[in-house]
């Protein structure tokens, strides 16, 4: 959309052009839609109140700036998903499910992270409209979806669409993509320097203990929620903070939404002086993170006194801040929410389980902090050619001989674990997978902490599977290689089978 309303000033194809940062035309139309949104969310806050706080409110939010900084500084369209989301909002107010539905998906479609929100907005329709009012609005998302992606269906290239909304989870594996929230704590301010399949706890990676934490708070607001709009409204906060914080992975404008929520709640807290404070608090915080940000891509567009406090110490300290206003937040609402923090100590726990109890794990429950291959992608208790889709899965096999667990690649690979020295000792079965063509020639390596542990002599097609075990006795990172035997990597298809780690 942007691009046909370029084209009606100036010629999108000269790409120097276009993306000049002097280009004007360009940042004006870019800058165009967020603007539009703010304004359009602002009308919102002061439509649902209709009352001299709502105004109070909407000014907060276009002078707000958290608001300021993501849309009219620096472009960024997070206020267009939320604005399109809170018309769905509106119209499941006004008894509209089936439009609520459908918008709620445009907003999706627009915006990706409003998919966190439904679970949450078809039970609010639920709460509120009863089982009817969610059979419509579910079928108004289903007819949104398809609408939205009509080309694609009927060219039959839906895979194309599920791909997109699919793919993206592990597109940025680093504890923190700017995000001032635990993982930058942890990192020590570099979250994006850090991969977050780094062991956290135990045996379990930062990734797995984001993902307990945000699912303990989601499953809390779920439980707690009720059919009111003031209980809706604390549910979303609860899922955009607890997203942003303690998720990795976790980009530094996921919490924009959270600056939305927090001023269409506002008018059920009866202390409007106490809210101000903590939300001009929080904005303030938060700010300094996006700006962060926008200096950490855009060195030269930042402030140049704030730009001066972009420092490890500083911006763990807003970490620390975002994070404690969150738990006041939770505090506010019911002295039980520190039970979420119980629940996830027991998940970790009971993850770690196996280490406890010293049982052998299978190396397939962990996942690669490293990983690299010539063809194709790793595939766990897959051959490598199941990369290519469900119609192409196959089994591990070598010479017919099956295998339920392992890690199939492809030459050169290397995949490199962390295992934090919790294990012993390491035992595998290897081959080249019956999947491979005859000019398959393949050396398998072991490395622990890029020490050479074994070394396989070279393997092919016909050749049945091999067994090794390997001391790994503090070792803090397995490597699993495997090369080409120096003619060539054309059908190595190889596959670690059974691979196993015993404490």
């Amino acid at each position: 959309l942007m691009v046909k309303l370029y084209s009606l000033f100036a010629d999108p194809h000269n790409f120097n052009e276009f993306w000049q940062n002097t280009n004007l035309t360009f940042l004006a139309i870019s800058k165009l839609f967020p603007i539009l949104a703010d304004l359009g969310i602002a009308a919102i806050i002061l439509y649902m109140g209709q009352n001299t706080l709502s105004l109070l409110l909407a000014v907060f939010y276009l002078f707000n700036p958290v608001s300021l900084i993501d849309g009219a500084w620096w472009g960024q369209v997070d206020s267009l998903g939320v604005f399109i989301f809170l018309i769905a909002l509106l119209l499941s107010l006004k008894r509209q499910p089936f439009w609520a539905g459908a918008v709620f998906m445009l907003s999706m479609m627009t915006k990706l992270q409003n998919m966190i929100y439904g679970p949450l907005f078809f039970l609010f329709i639920w709460q509120s409209l009863g089982f009817d009012g969610l059979r419509k609005a579910i079928l108004g998302a289903t007819v949104g979806f398809f609408g939205l992606n009509i080309e694609f269906f009927l060219s039959k290239n839906m895979d194309r669409v599920i791909a997109s909304l699919t793919s993206n989870y592990d597109y940025f594996p680093w504890m923190s993509l700017n995000a001032f929230n635990v993982w930058w704590i942890v990192s020590g301010g570099h979250g994006m320097q850090v991969s977050d399949k780094l062991l956290a706890i135990g045996i379990v990676n930062a990734k797995t203990v984001g993902l307990l934490m945000f699912s303990s708070f989601y499953l809390f607001a779920l439980v707690r929620q009720r059919k009111n709009l003031q209980s809706f409204l604390e549910s979303l906060i609860i899922v955009n903070a607890s997203f942003f914080l303690f998720m990795t992975e976790s980009h530094d404008r996921y919490l924009f939404p959270t600056s939305v929520f927090l001023l269409l709640w506002a008018p059920f807290y009866k202390n409007f002086r106490v809210f101000s404070v903590f939300y001009i608090l929080f904005s303030l915080v938060y700010f300094y993170n996006l700006h962060s940000a926008l200096v950490f891509n855009y060195p030269n567009n930042g402030l140049p006194g704030l730009s001066q406090l972009i420092q490890p110490t500083v911006t763990i300290t807003a970490s620390v801040l975002l994070i404690a206003l969150f738990v006041i937040f939770l505090l506010f609402l019911t002295r039980y929410s520190l039970a979420v923090f119980a629940v996830i100590v027991l998940g970790i726990t009971a993850l770690n389980f196996p280490l406890y109890a010293k049982q052998p794990m299978s190396l397939t429950k962990f996942t690669p902090y490293i990983s690299t291959q010539d063809f194709g992608s790793r595939q766990t208790n897959k051959s490598v050619n199941s990369s290519y889709g469900i119609n192409s899965w196959n089994r591990l096999s070598v010479q017919y001989m099956f295998y339920k667990k392992g890690i199939g690649t492809h030459t050169n690979s290397r995949h490199v674990f962390a295992i934090n020295s919790k294990f012993k000792r390491f035992s595998t079965d290897f081959g080249v997978d019956t999947e491979s063509g005859p000019q398959a020639s393949v050396i398998f390596e072991i490395y622990g902490d890029d020490k050479l542990l074994f070394r396989s002599e070279t393997m092919k097609k016909y050749d049945y599977p091999r067994h090794t075990e390997v001391n790994i006795e503090g070792i803090k990172f397995l490597s699993l290689v495997t090369t080409d035997a120096g003619d060539g990597n054309i059908d190595d298809h190889t596959d670690w089978l059974n691979p196993m780690l015993y404490p």
